[in-house]
């Protein structure tokens, strides 16, 4: 899993690429495609204002367990941004077709590994304060909004939004390029594709 994590974002382009190989949906793009990548941008966006210059890189390390702002919400939601967009990539290359299910599929497994992988770390970090965090918080999707309006409102190490985005540049470059490689894949009929 070690291996998994460190090439997190190599393997997610290689995800990418095989999408980028199958031909693209000759219908309209589904506008659940544009939604899927602007609720990307505001998580990634508030996770980034959150957690301030706390970053893992490459390497598992946690100088402190962020549990205020979206993370009093849900344990993982940069995971959940990338989640977002995958799925928004998926729609806007190959619309509402069987293969679309098959690539969601794969890449949530991956992600959900991503996910239990960073928990364990955290657990074994953090121990009791992390097991009592996790317990009343989803690893993706809020079942109820915090019991604890201060620790929603918490400011503790806030980015403004300039600086949430200049932070993860490079996730922005990567999804700019996906997104006019996709484009350019419905203009240009490749003799190797699926």
């Amino acid at each position: 899993m070690n291996f998994l994590y460190r090439f997190r974002g190599e393997i997610l382009g290689a995800f990418a690429v095989v999408l980028w190989l199958f031909p693209h949906s000759s219908e309209w793009i589904p506008a659940s495609s544009g939604l899927l990548a602007l609720l990307g941008i505001v998580l990634r966006v508030e996770s980034r204002r959150v957690i301030g210059e706390h970053t893992r890189k490459n390497e598992k390390e946690a100088p402190e367990l962020v549990t205020w702002g979206i993370y009093a919400l849900v344990r993982h939601p940069i995971y959940l941004s990338n989640l977002c967009f995958c799925y928004a990539l998926i729609l806007f290359h190959l619309s509402w077709r069987m293969a679309s299910f098959v690539f969601a599929a794969i890449v949530t497994l991956f992600v959900f590994s991503l996910a239990k992988t960073e928990d364990s770390f955290l657990e074994k970090t953090f121990g009791e304060r992390f097991v009592k965090w996790a317990d009343r918080t989803p690893m993706f999707f809020p079942s109820k909004f915090s019991d604890s309006k201060e620790e929603l409102a918490r400011s503790v190490g806030k980015r403004s939004v300039l600086t949430a985005v200049v932070a993860d540049r490079w996730t922005w470059m990567w999804l700019i390029f996906c997104t006019l490689l996709l484009i350019l894949r419905r203009y240009v009929e490749l003799p190797f594709a699926f």
